[in-house]
């Protein structure tokens, strides 16, 4: 098991109340499903695609990952909206590169699988 803090003030207050290992399970199943969510948005109907943004928001939120969480309220907008743009390649590139600045230190939080 990791010795390694929880890498945001929202995980280390959550951790507080629900214990590090608790924590730890939650980071695990974002690790796990955020790529899986992310390959959601390439696809599907404009509505599911709005309810994965929307989750994935929400979940980004969690972690305290601000810029990820952001970026996934405004795609959320925009696919509320009818007459907002629909996911396009370059925001699934950033989506990426947001995700993977925080995972580093989550991944090194949650140690070893």
């Amino acid at each position: 098991m990791s010795s390694v803090p929880p890498p945001t003030e929202e995980l280390a207050e959550l951790a507080s109340v629900l214990g590090e290992d608790n924590v730890r399970t939650l980071v695990r199943t974002f690790l796990r499903d955020f790529p899986v969510s992310l390959a959601e948005l390439g696809g599907g109907d404009r509505k599911n695609r709005h309810r994965v943004a929307h989750s994935m928001k929400s979940n980004s939120r969690l972690m305290g990952a601000h810029d990820l969480s952001k970026r996934m309220a405004a795609l959320e907008a925009r696919l509320d909206s009818p007459n907002g743009a629909d996911v396009n390649a370059d925001d699934l590139t950033l989506i990426t590169r947001d995700f993977e600045l925080i995972a580093g230190p989550l991944r090194d939080f949650v140690g070893p699988s």
